[in-house]
């Protein structure tokens, strides 16, 4: 009997040592994830402030009056010749594309490098599907050029880069007609909200200044990601993208 009792204290006894272990170790747990998430929260902070910082730089230095024949910015393109090359997510530089605000932005990660004034269709529910601009995630392509003219639709660009399509859908310059002077009345809707009744007919492509369109040609090679956004966007896709 006593030692069916001496068993029992032992056996209580050992339950009450890892219930100890059990608190002990939970404890420590939270208090290491406490100060992971500390961590963590320091360095959104910090990215945040970055970002912000930078919003801030390019505001100020965004050319006004938007002219077609110059750089969008008055600060010049970021220098990205290692970056274009980086295996690592967070350094890879991609464009985001906003129909609504008609911007182009070159970004590495959460950061905005360079923006670029834009000229593309908004998709309004009367936008007719050949007009449409295309959404959602894509890929620079190998086919770019120094210029064409498309006779079936009389006006051409300068410097144009596919991102769909092997060159159907492109980043190019405003466009220019066949005897190479400008259209006009389109590079002056280039950063402008178009409206529903006199929207951009660019048939999916994305206009920018000549300077700007350049400079995607020559410096971003295939396989840079592209995101379009579509309307009232809810979520930076940069949130999607790095995971």
């Amino acid at each position: 009997m006593k030692k069916i009792k001496w068993m029992q204290w032992g056996v209580a006894g050992i339950l009450v040592l890892l219930a100890g272990y059990s608190i002990l170790h939970v404890h420590r747990a939270e208090q290491k994830n406490a100060i992971k998430v500390e961590r963590q929260a320091k360095v959104q902070k910090k990215e945040d402030k970055k970002v912000k910082d930078l919003k801030k730089e390019q505001a100020k230095n965004m050319r006004l009056p938007i002219a077609w024949d110059q750089p969008s910015e008055l600060l010049p393109y970021p220098d990205i010749k290692q970056a274009v090359h980086s295996k690592k997510k967070a350094e890879q530089i991609w464009l985001l594309v906003s129909p609504e605000k008609q911007r182009v932005y070159v970004r590495q990660g959460p950061y905005t490098l360079y923006t670029m004034y834009a000229s593309m269709a908004q998709n309004f529910d009367s936008t007719k599907d050949y007009q449409q601009t295309p959404t959602g995630e894509f890929k620079l392509q190998k086919q770019r050029g120094a210029e064409y003219f498309d006779a079936t639709r009389n006006y051409g660009a300068k410097y144009w880069t596919s991102f769909k399509g092997q060159g159907l859908y492109r980043f190019e310059s405003v466009p220019f007609d066949q005897a190479g002077q400008v259209i006009m009345a389109q590079a002056e809707r280039l950063g402008k909200r178009p409206t529903e009744k006199k929207n951009i007919e660019a048939y999916g492509s994305i206009r920018l200044s000549v300077p700007d369109a350049e400079w995607i040609m020559k410096n971003l090679p295939p396989n840079t990601k592209v995101f379009i956004e579509e309307k009232h966007p809810k979520h930076d896709p940069w949130e999607l993208m790095k995971d």
